[in-house]
């Protein structure tokens, strides 16, 4: 049998692939384009000939049998994933042919049919241990949930099999261009197997509030409620990303995860049942542009250092408040969230090197990475603390900043967790708030913050005076516990 491996370190087997040879050479993928633009060419020219128009329909019957043999032989690689409902005599038996599919489904891809994994969005799974599993065969199995990262909102799901499953390889996102073909599959509103073409709209989207690691493909492939956790496919049949998202009330704007992502988090949920990830334990920002201007740089040349959390990896190297991240690793840094998922795909432990503008003078640290923390850990310790807890985890803002720094600086605490359901959580305080004042009283510190607490009684309202990106605003919260 012949198989084949991925750098994620798994394997698929070409064998079971009878429409590869035929549809994944490079003749007719170049025959996609050039019938296309060829096609498109006769029908708009006026006075086309008898010959030209047979020779026109000729190659759109091509095209046409390309896209046809792309949905064989991907359609069977995707799966319909639903709540498992353990069998039971007041409930439909499993094997009950009539029974049908869930409209609430998403869907999953096999990118191991030799061990029977899958992928999907973490959301689809909905943090169960197992899930039904319905197969384009109309087969249905019991899935095992070996691991999920909320992080990137993916899942991986095994399922044993007495033969090897259909299954696709995946791709390599980093040589994704704009304008590529693009195919899109899943379960929209309960429509199975549904197959839809369009083109990759943008590459490197964030900033769109769906997970914490965003680094988005965007298309116009139509995605609905139910494509979740499909693939997003080139007309290689290769899967470049799994779709996540669509923005409400748009049209023709999805969103699907990246195939290098998949790959890497994939391999560690497969090998480990979770994802590690590097943690510098600092706070950033866009650079202001009243700081781009006095550092003589852009904007986009780097992100800021507005917090820096004691004992951990950069406070340990000497990283403080003020300075400007250039570079690490090597890879420039333009944004906030360049510089999470760089920080995030290095594995815990391992020494990166941070390019830093410090008063206009360019400096290096190497940095030890930590393992990043839960946020179930960090709301455990929250917890266990003494104080009334007001719902989140709280540093202070300026804890590793030179007297000098501090003069020019806010001050106050920073809000690094939200709890789940808490009062903070519906009143809306968010992660990254700056608490500049307690029933009116300033606050310095964290230690005057948590003295504060102490101080004030179990019911008792406070007022607190958030900085939001320069903008106040007060909310008053309970210090009951959530």
């Amino acid at each position: 049998m012949n198989k084949r491996v991925f750098s994620a370190g798994l394997t698929y087997n070409t064998d079971r692939n009878p429409y590869r040879t035929s549809i994944m050479n490079n003749r007719l993928l170049s025959k996609f384009v050039s019938a296309w633009i060829l096609c498109l060419s006769l029908v708009i020219a006026s006075g086309v000939n008898a010959s030209h128009s047979a020779k026109g329909l000729g190659l759109l019957e091509e095209v046409e049998e390309g896209f046809v043999g792309l949905a064989e032989h991907t359609l069977p690689s995707v799966v319909n994933i639903s709540p498992y409902v353990p069998p039971s005599p007041s409930v439909r038996r499993q094997s009950d042919p009539n029974r049908s599919r869930p409209t609430n489904a998403g869907a999953g891809v096999i990118i191991d049919g030799v061990n029977g994994y899958i992928v999907t969005n973490s959301h689809v799974v909905r943090q169960s241990q197992k899930v039904q599993i319905l197969f384009y065969s109309g087969e249905e199995r019991v899935g095992q949930v070996l691991g999920t990262d909320e992080e990137t909102d993916l899942a991986v799901i095994k399922v044993e099999s007495p033969k090897p499953l259909p299954s696709v390889s995946l791709g390599d996102s980093s040589k994704l261009k704009v304008g590529q073909f693009v195919v899109a599959i899943g379960n929209p509103y309960g429509l199975h197997d549904t197959f839809s073409f369009g083109v990759i709209s943008g590459l490197n989207r964030e900033n769109v509030n769906i997970s914490r690691y965003e680094d988005f493909i965007q298309t116009d492939a139509s995605i609905n409620p139910g494509n979740s956790g499909g693939p997003l496919l080139n007309i290689r049949g290769e899967v470049i990303g799994i779709n996540t998202a669509i923005i409400n009330y748009a049209q023709s704007i999805g969103f699907a995860i990246p195939a290098n992502i998949v790959k890497n988090v994939s391999q560690q949920i497969i090998e480990n049942g979770s994802v590690n990830r590097g943690w510098l334990g600092v706070g950033i920002e866009y650079i202001p542009e009243d700081v781009a201007e006095n550092a003589n740089i852009k904007k986009r040349d780097g992100v800021l250092v507005n917090s820096v959390f004691e004992k951990q990896p950069a406070h340990k190297a000497g990283i403080k408040v003020g300075d400007i991240i250039l570079k690490i690793g090597g890879a420039t840094v333009n944004s906030p969230n360049s510089l999470i998922r760089v920080v995030g795909n290095v594995s815990p432990g391992q020494f990166v090197k941070l390019d830093i503008l410090r008063n206009g003078e360019h400096k290096t640290f190497s940095v030890q990475l930590a393992r990043k923390e839960e946020p179930r850990q960090q709301l455990a310790a929250l917890e266990k603390k003494e104080s009334p807890p007001l719902g989140f985890v709280w540093e202070d803002l300026n804890e590793a900043a030179s007297p000098a720094q501090k003069s020019d600086l806010k001050k106050g605490v920073r809000v690094i967790q939200v709890l789940p359901h808490s009062e903070a959580e519906k009143e809306g305080i968010l992660e990254g708030d700056v608490i500049t004042a307690i029933n009116g009283k300033p606050v310095v510190s964290k230690k005057e913050f948590e003295d504060f607490l102490q101080k004030s009684s179990p019911e008792e309202t406070l007022s607190l005076l958030v900085d939001r990106d320069n903008v106040s605003i007060l909310f008053n919260l309970n210090t009951e516990s959530p």
